[in-house]
């Protein structure tokens, strides 16, 4: 009877990690949504991580780096309007995609969130929880390319141009 215990236990914890092996690799997969959504996240806490994700079009510019250049951009408004840099950085909640169209090397997505200024990763949970900021919708359309094997976002992102 014990030993029934015992094996019925190991059998659920092997289940258990074969179901999170699978859970792993289903994650892992690159889709041109989750795309979409890390490039808009780190879009608007400003990371220049961003720029990974653009296709070479947007990305290799020998005039310009447009990333560089939007994050100054972004930087010389706060500083006008007497503000950190900080300041001008949000976080996306309830973030929400929908395929408008798709071929097998082009992806139209419509992307929807909520956006709350994220001075620090602390501020956005607390303001939006005690509702002490307002909360901004943010509502666009983005095109997303496969190209070297990998989904890049082209097209014109947000305000990034």
């Amino acid at each position: 009877m014990e030993r029934d215990k015992i094996v019925n236990i190991i059998m659920v914890i092997m289940f258990g990690i074969f179901l999170q092996i699978i859970f792993m690799f289903a994650e892992a997969k690159e889709t041109p949504n989750k795309t979409a959504v890390t490039f808009t996240k780190a879009y608007f806490s400003l990371d220049k991580s961003m720029a990974g994700y653009l296709c070479k079009t947007l990305a290799t510019s020998e005039e310009e780096n447009i990333v560089e250049k939007y994050i100054q951009k972004t930087e010389t408004e706060a500083a006008e309007r007497g503000l950190g840099p900080d300041f001008m950085k949000s976080r996306l909640f309830n973030i929400e995609t929908e395929t408008i169209s798709r071929t097998d090397k082009e992806v139209t997505l419509k992307i929807s969130a909520d956006r709350i200024v994220a001075i620090n990763p602390l501020y956005a949970l607390v303001s939006k929880l005690f509702h002490l900021s307002k909360i901004h919708k943010v509502d666009n359309t983005i095109t997303v390319i496969k190209e070297d094997g990998k989904w890049k976002i082209c097209g014109k992102p947000f305000s990034l141009l």
